[in-house]
C-alpha cells in the first residue's frame, strides 16, 4: 500500500512537471522582413573620424520600404576599408533611422549607439581588392509603418587612414544617399544591408529543452519501476 502512495506520487510529479514544460511559450528567433545582397563593386564612405582631425565627414543611407509593419530589433549590414586598404580600429557604430523627404533623408527618427566593432567579422576581399567585412547590430527597437520609405544609415567612428565605406549592392531601387563634407547628393547604386523582426516561436520547444524533458521523463519511468518491483 505504501508502494502505491509512492507511485502515484511520482505519477503526479511527472504530470506536474510535464504541464509546466508545455506552459513555456517558446523562444525568441530573428527573422528576416527585408534584405538587399552585396555586389562588391564599390564603398560609399561613412565615418566618423575622432582622431584624424575630419570628425564626423562622411555619412552614407540606403532607403526601403516594407510590406507589413514591423518592429526592426536587428540590422546587418557589410562595409569594408579603403585608402589605404587596411583595417581600422572601429570603436563604435551610431546606426540611424530616418524619414523620407522627396527622396532623400529626412528627419531623425532614431538613433542607436553600438559600442565595439559590431561583431566585425571578416567576408575576403572585394571586386577592387577591399577587404571587407560583416556588422550586426541587436536588441533595437524601430517600429517601421507598411509601405512607408524610411532610411538606414550606419556609421562607425574610426580614425583615418584608413576610410570605412559601406558596401554597394545591385538589388533595391538604385538609388541612396551620401553626404560628404557637408554636401549631400545621390549615390547611384543601392547599399548591403538586412533587416530583422524578433518572432517569438509558440509550441515548439528547443532541442535542448527536448533533451532536458526526456532525461527527466526516464528518471522518473526508471523510479516509478523500481517502486513497483520493490
Amino acid at each position: 500500500k505504501m508502494a502505491n502512495s509512492s507511485t502515484h506520487k511520482l505519477v503526479l510529479a511527472s504530470l506536474a512537471a510535464l504541464l509546466m514544460f508545455l506552459a513555456v511559450p517558446g523562444w525568441a528567433t530573428q527573422v528576416l522582413v527585408y534584405s538587399q545582397s552585396p555586389d562588391y563593386n564599390s564603398l560609399y564612405a561613412s565615418q566618423n573620424d575622432p582622431t584624424g582631425g575630419f570628425g564626423a565627414f562622411a555619412q552614407a543611407y540606403d532607403n526601403f520600404k516594407l510590406g507589413s509593419s514591423t518592429t526592426i530589433t536587428q540590422v546587418d549590414w557589410i562595409g569594408g576599408y579603403y585608402n589605404p586598404q587596411t583595417q581600422g580600429a572601429i570603436t563604435s557604430w551610431s546606426v540611424g533611422f530616418y524619414a523620407n523627404n522627396a527622396g532623400q533623408p529626412g528627419s531623425l527618427l532614431a538613433s542607436y549607439s553600438i559600442s565595439g566593432n559590431a561583431g566585425e567579422s571578416s567576408l575576403g576581399v572585394d571586386n577592387l581588392g577591399d577587404p571587407v567585412y560583416g556588422y550586426t547590430a541587436q536588441s533595437l527597437n524601430f517600429s517601421a509603418a507598411a509601405g512607408t520609405t524610411y532610411w538606414l544609415s550606419v556609421v562607425p567612428t574610426v580614425g583615418f587612414p584608413p576610410q570605412w565605406g559601406w558596401t554597394s549592392s545591385s538589388q533595391g531601387d538604385g538609388v541612396a544617399w551620401q553626404s560628404y563634407f557637408g554636401t549631400g547628393s545621390q549615390i547611384p547604386t543601392d547599399l548591403a544591408f538586412s533587416l530583422y523582426m524578433t518572432q517569438q516561436v509558440v509550441g515548439t520547444p528547443e532541442p535542448g529543452s527536448l533533451m532536458l524533458l526526456g532525461t527527466g521523463i526516464v528518471g522518473i519511468a526508471g523510479a516509478i519501476r523500481r517502486k513497483l518491483a520493490a
